[in-house]
């Protein structure tokens, strides 16, 4: 990175072209949101696209299988009560091929929607330099004055070839656009600037200058791949999901308006009646539309700036934009708050910047290194929505770690924009002399942006805006404060420490926030968006299953203890679900002790740039080695105290080691808290790194000290709490409670060190604002006392990064907790089940009906009319025929049986009452015959009738909820 001295006493500068590009994650960003939104909305339209233009009637559909399941296509992703029975597969083979599109339509569209932006990349370029429209400059150029310049300025912006340049006569402006490609870019001047390029050289040269840097940037390509993906979306995709959301809208309002509807309730599976849910399918696309659009400004805007500094710098003469800084474009602030709210939404969608914030730029380009609200907001939404549509489109096919991939890819993503924009930002303020951001207001805005977009898309369900446990909404928001808060202080302790090298620790840092953020979205796509939509998990039946593998006096005495793990284990068991989680605890804290490791002597004693001095790290790590020592201490007298108990060795249960296993999880947490906040205290600027690396030194070495207490156990009599046997390592059910709490713990201590860090820092600006004293100049004595120390320093990293990697490899590897039953832990309550909509239960009724019900209801009425000669006649019984009618009665119980239930309650009982009768009426009717019985005769009659009465009941039932649901679609077989 160059550092340039301005003039005067203004700060220094830093050269823009040593930072890597900002734009390019956030181009990445968008496309990413672009081709999943395009699968998961045309999975929709194509999906009741054709069942809405065809007629279902007469073929059915695999969406009414799982309606008559009981399914709830409202509830996408939902379970299918009845989708692992004979009677589902049944029906899907039966009626899946009448599905009128193939499944894999919706997967090659995406790629169909590439291939026309891929046309569209070619075609712009062809249509705006067709004939009749531009001529080649020779044409108008008659004494080459023009051509010579370009030339000229082809070798000022050092580009390889010169590009080809056109002219567009009946363009009155002084200006110029390039579009193309990289590889072949054609420049197209304005009629006026050919006026000008004599009348204003300097203004021409101006011009032509930041053209020139366009095709240098390589912003031709981006810019137009950006306009092609944007109108293949448009056309491709939101036109036809679009058309047909107000299709079905308008058939929705026919509906409600008791007016017959044009189309089957097939055709309708998963559409409730509801108008929110319609609002939410057209307010998906709205705000897909909205986001892409602000990204892409976004993206167009940060590149006109970099074109203008690259003009400058070749020799652009500066009152070219101070002229229209002031003239042509130029807007006058507006005084009122809503006129100023007005013009910065509207300079939000301009995909040029005004003229005075490019003036602006140009006199100090740390706008480039700023972290603008804008990018952080859109980032954080377009995170949910990102994983919302896969999830939308994965719901139907259950591809195997496609959510987990676009966990990782969205996790890089929003690393690679937000720590991409924060490090630029920090490293240009350090080295510039300016206060490095604290990434605190950056946070709230990736933070408000994740929550807005979890609201927005379709994680708590398709048909309702919010969570049933808003409170949950908190996580999303204070992730992204945490996030930035913790990357903007390894950027300025990197910075500080090694300051003549930025771009390696970047990327080291995106990659370590990359692991960081996937863990956050495994965590909260597998465990908190089911918190969000069903609550907590149940403390009653956690308790429970513990309980039940306890001996009765066992749980009775230890109640506490009982009730205890209870409440809290179950949130706990899931902290490290996901196989990196772990990794990235390591790595929030090996980060930055990595920086304070590898920093130059040089800088020890005086920070770079004259800033503060960075902390001693033995300030940093003493707390937590003393934490852990406290700790160890501590589940000492817990094991002696469990000795005085001395309960035989038979009762030395379960209890005892959850007891243990308490003991030690509460201590070891409780260490690293307290530890935390000394470190915080002591750490200046880097309350939060120190809090965090303090936090997890007392964990580490917390651990080192139980698991030597654990071999003791058994060997030194006051600590015999567990065993009492002597072994050189901890006995077989120790080191499985230990492994249990290996990994909640540093999870756990990561929390409460961030926590306290906040806290902390709170406390410390409310007493105190003295400024930080003045470094004291090194001198050379103290400067080879710090030189000796850096070996000590180094191996103590390492030591500590050892023992990091050997819990992570030893959770990683053998995890205490298996982590494909986590989803166990948290398990979702009965009463927080919602029920379907009046709408959706009519849809499933009369998807029972039109899929088996109603032909088993025929067949038993069939059935009974055979039986009409022998209430006739009694006395002249065919006992072959009646037998084989009787033996229909049993048949039809059976199938019935192997149908599904009935969705509605009431009419399930019904049904079932049916099939007892039937199937009592069949055994009846065998025994009449066997025993010549009359009376048993007469016996199996009146249960046939009253099965016969049962199913006319529920029959009636059926018709009435479908016909108060306004479907009027005639039944059928």
């Amino acid at each position: 990175m160059r550092v340039t001295a301005a003039q005067g006493t203004a700060p220094p500068r830093v050269d823009e072209r040593s930072m890597p590009a900002g734009t390019t994650p956030r181009f990445v960003l968008l496309v990413v949101l672009i081709v999943v939104s395009s699968a998961s909305m045309m999975m929709l339209t194509l999906g009741a696209g054709p069942g809405v233009l065809s007629s279902p009637s007469r073929t059915g559909s695999a969406d009414g299988c799982a309606l008559a399941a009981g399914g709830d296509p409202t509830r996408i992703g939902g379970v299918i009560p009845q989708e692992d029975t004979a009677a589902y597969r049944e029906c899907m083979a039966r009626y899946r091929s009448g599905d009128p599109s193939p499944w894999w339509v919706s997967e090659v569209w995406p790629l169909v929607m590439v291939a026309v932006a891929a046309v569209l990349m070619w075609a712009i370029p062809a249509w705006k330099a067709r004939r009749g429209r531009v001529v080649a400059l020779a044409a108008v150029d008659g004494d080459g004055t023009v051509r010579a310049a370009v030339a000229e300025l082809t070798t000022v912006a050092g580009l390889a070839r010169a590009p080809r340049v056109v002219v567009d006569p009946a363009a009155a402006s002084a200006g110029a656009v390039v579009f193309g490609s990289n590889r072949r870019p054609v420049v197209c001047l304005h009629g006026g600037l050919l006026v000008r390029a004599r009348t204003d050289p300097e203004g021409f040269r101006a011009v032509l200058l930041h053209e020139f840097a366009h095709i240098r940037n390589g912003d031709v390509t981006l810019t137009y791949l950006t306009v092609a993906l944007w109108r293949a979306f448009v056309g491709v995709v939101l036109v036809p999901y679009s058309a047909l959301m107000l299709f079905l809208t308008v058939w929705m309002a026919l509906f409600a308006l008791k007016v017959r509807a044009p189309l089957s309730p097939e055709a309708m599976a998963g559409i409730d009646s509801s108008w929110p849910l319609m609002a939410r399918l057209l307010g998906v696309a709205a705000v897909l539309v909205l986001l892409v659009h602000l990204a892409r400004a976004d993206v167009l805007r940060s590149r006109e700036v970099h074109a203008d500094l690259a003009a400058l710098r070749w020799g652009a003469a500066p009152h070219h934009w101070a002229a229209y800084s002031a003239g042509p474009g130029t807007v006058a602030a507006p005084r009122r708050t809503v006129a100023r709210l007005r013009a910065s939404a509207a300079e939000l969608l301009r995909t040029h910047p005004h003229w005075d914030l490019r003036r602006e730029a140009l006199a100090d380009p740390s706008w480039l290194f700023g972290v603008r609200a804008l990018p952080m907001f859109l980032t954080g939404v377009a995170a949910p929505m990102i994983n919302a549509q896969v999830w939308l489109y994965n719901a139907p096919r259950a591809i195997p770690l496609l959510e987990e991939a676009s966990w990782a890819v969205t996790a890089a993503l929003v690393a690679g924009v937000a720590a991409l924009a924060l490090w630029r930002a920090v490293s240009h303020a350090v080295l510039t002399g300016r206060r490095a951001p604290s990434g605190l207001r950056a946070g709230l805005w990736l933070g408000a942006g994740m929550t807005a977009g979890e609201l927005v898309a379709y994680q708590f369900g398709i048909d309702t805006w919010l969570s049933a446990n808003p409170v949950m909404l908190l996580f999303p928001f204070a992730a992204g404060p945490a996030f930035c808060w913790w990357t903007a202080q390894c950027a300025e302790l990197w910075t500080r420490a090694r300051p003549g090298r930025v771009r390696a620790p970047l990327l080291l840092g995106s990659v370590a926030g990359a692991v960081v953020m996937t863990s956050w979205f495994a965590w909260w796509q597998e465990f908190g968006l089911t918190y969000a939509r069903v609550g907590w998990p149940s403390a009653a039946e956690s308790r429970a299953a513990y309980v039940r593998a306890l001996p009765p006096g066992q749980a009775a005495e230890q109640q506490g203890i009982v009730d205890g793990m209870s409440a809290v284990w179950a949130g706990m068991a899931v902290l490290n679900h996901w196989l990196l989680s772990l990794t990235a605890v390591a790595l929030l804290w090996l980060l930055p002790l990595g920086a304070w490791a590898l920093r130059e002597p040089a800088h020890t004693n005086a920070a770079p740039l004259g800033e503060p001095l960075l902390p001693s790290l033995r300030r940093i790590v003493l707390p937590g080695l003393l934490g852990a020592a406290s700790a160890t201490a501590a589940v000492a007298v817990v094991m002696a105290y469990m000795h005085t108990w001395e309960p035989p060795p038979a009762e030395r249960g379960l209890v005892h080691l959850w007891i243990y296993a308490a003991w030690v999880l509460m201590l070891l947490v409780a260490a690293a808290t307290v530890a935390a906040a000394v470190a915080a205290a002591l750490a200046g600027r880097y309350r939060l790194l120190g809090a965090l690396i303090a936090a997890e030194t007392a964990v580490l070495a917390g651990f080192a000290g139980v698991f030597v207490l654990a071999s003791l156990d058994g060997c030194v009599t006051p600590l015999n709490a567990l065993t009492s046997t002597c072994s050189l390592h901890p006995g077989a059910p120790v080191l499985r409670v230990l492994r249990l709490v290996m990994g909640p713990i540093p999870v756990l201590a990561a929390l409460s060190a961030a926590c306290t860090a906040a806290v902390v820092g709170l406390v410390h600006r409310a007493l105190t604002a003295r400024r930080a004293p003045a470094a004291p100049a090194p001198t050379p004595g103290r400067r080879q006392q710090v030189r000796s120390r850096v070996t000590t320093r180094r191996l103590c990293v390492v030591v500590l990064c050892t023992a990091t990697l050997a819990v992570t490899a030893t959770d990683l590897f053998a995890p205490g907790v298996r982590r494909s039953t986590a989803h166990a832990a948290a398990p979702a309550p009965e009463h927080a089940r919602t029920a379907p909509s009046s709408r959706t239960r009519a849809l499933q009724v009369y998807s029972w009906e039109v899929y088996g019900g109603l032909r088993l209801e025929r067949r038993l009425l069939a059935i009974s009319r055979g039986l009409g000669p022998l209430v006739q006649n009694p006395h002249a019984i065919d006992e072959a025929r009646t037998r084989a009618q009787c033996g229909k009665f049993r048949r039809f119980a059976r199938d019935a049986a192997r149908y599904f239930p009935v969705p509605d309650a009431r009419s399930q009982q019904l049904w079932h009452r049916a099939q007892t009768y039937a199937t009592r009426g069949s055994a009846s009717c065998d025994r009449a015959l066997d025993r010549a019985s009359g009376r048993l005769l007469a016996t199996a009659l009146n249960q046939y009738t009253e099965a016969l009465r049962a199913v006319g009941s529920m029959s009636a039932r059926n018709q009435r909820i479908v016909e108060r649901a306004g479907i009027v679609e005639p039944r059928r077989d």
